[in-house]
C-alpha cells in the first residue's frame, strides 16, 4: 500500500514537471514571440516602398511645375500683348509725326535736296534710312544757339527742323539692330545730314521703308520703290509704306519676332511755310512759291 501511494506521489511529481516544462514552453513562445514582434517593427522600409514613394513625390513635383510653367507663360504672353501695342505706337507714331508736317519746295535747296530715303542693310537685316525736312516743333532738349537767344531749354519752335531715321547694329545683341532719330534745328545747305542722334528702340528686327509715286506718275502693277531721293525725283513721294518688326522683350532668338506692324502714310506737304532766318544759312538759295 506504502509503495502505490509513492507511485501515485512520483506519478504526481511527474505530471508537476510536466506542466513545468509546459509553463517554460510557453514562455519560451511569448519570448519568441515578443523577438519577433520587436525585429518587425525595427526594420525599416524596403527598396520597393522607397521607390514608390519617390515616384509619387516626382510625379506630383512635376505635375505642378507643369501648372506654374503653364501659368508663367499666359502671364509673359499676356504682358507681351499689351506691350507689343505701346511700342509699336512709340515708333511709328513719332515717325508720322514727323512726316505729317513734311517740307520740300523745287529750288529751295542745292539739287532740289531736302528728301532722301535709302535702302540699308544693317548687321545683315533691313535697317534703311530716311532723312528730310518737318515744320514740327524741335524736340531738341538743349540747344546752345536757343539758349542764346534766351528761349532756354526744351522744345523749341523753328521754321524747318531736319529730321531723319536711321539703323545701327545693337552691341549686345546681334539679333537686334537699333533704331535712331536724328535732328538739326538749324537747316543747312545739306538737310539730310549732321546733327544730334537719340535713341528710339533698340530691339528692332526689321526696318523697311518702301516709296510709291503718285498714281498718275506710277504704271499699273508697278512695285514700289526701295529709294526716293528729291535730288533726282524732284518731288515728295505720294505715299510711304513703314514695316517694322521688333521684340519686347530679350533674349531674341533666331524665331520669329514677338510683334510686326506694316502702317501706309499719305504725305501731305506743308507748302505754306516762308522762309526764314533758320533756313536761311550759307549755301541755302530761296526760291519757289
Amino acid at each position: 500500500m506504502i509503495r502505490s501511494g509513492d507511485r501515485g506521489t512520483r506519478s504526481g511529481d511527474r505530471g508537476i514537471r510536466s506542466g513545468d516544462r509546459g509553463t517554460r514552453a510557453g514562455d519560451r513562445g511569448i519570448r519568441s514571440g515578443g523577438r519577433g514582434g520587436t525585429r518587425s517593427g525595427d526594420r525599416g522600409f524596403t527598396m520597393l516602398e522607397v521607390s514608390v514613394a519617390v515616384l509619387i513625390v516626382g510625379l506630383t513635383m512635376s505635375f505642378v511645375y507643369e501648372i506654374l510653367q503653364g501659368a508663367s507663360r499666359k502671364q509673359q504672353a499676356l504682358t507681351e500683348g499689351m506691350e507689343g501695342p505701346k511700342i509699336e505706337s512709340a515708333i511709328l507714331d513719332e515717325i508720322i509725326r514727323d512726316l505729317r508736317f513734311v517740307y520740300y519746295r523745287a529750288g529751295q535747296f542745292p539739287a532740289d535736296a531736302g528728301f532722301w530715303g535709302r535702302d540699308r542693310q544693317v548687321a545683315g537685316k533691313d535697317g534703311d534710312r530716311m532723312d528730310f525736312l518737318t515744320c514740327r516743333a524741335s524736340r531738341t532738349a538743349e540747344l546752345e544757339d536757343a539758349q542764346e537767344q534766351g528761349q532756354g531749354q526744351g522744345q523749341v519752335n523753328a521754321p524747318l527742323v531736319e529730321v531723319g531715321y536711321a539703323c545701327r547694329p545693337n552691341d549686345e545683341n546681334g539679333e537686334w539692330i537699333e533704331i535712331w532719330r536724328r535732328e538739326r534745328y538749324f537747316v543747312d545747305d545739306d538737310p539730310t545730314d549732321g546733327g544730334r542722334y537719340d535713341l528710339v528702340y533698340d530691339k528692332v528686327r526689321r526696318f523697311d521703308i518702301e516709296y510709291y509715286p503718285p498714281p498718275e506718275d506710277r504704271a499699273e502693277g508697278e512695285n514700289a520703290l526701295e529709294e526716293w531721293n528729291t535730288t533726282v525725283m524732284h518731288k515728295l513721294p505720294y505715299a510711304i509704306v513703314l514695316t517694322l518688326q521688333f521684340d519686347v522683350r530679350g533674349p531674341a532668338s533666331r524665331d520669329q519676332p514677338q510683334a510686326k506692324v506694316r502702317r501706309i502714310v499719305l504725305l501731305t506737304p506743308a507748302r505754306s511755310v516762308p522762309p526764314d532766318a533758320g533756313m536761311t544759312t550759307a549755301g541755302m538759295t530761296p526760291g519757289g512759291r
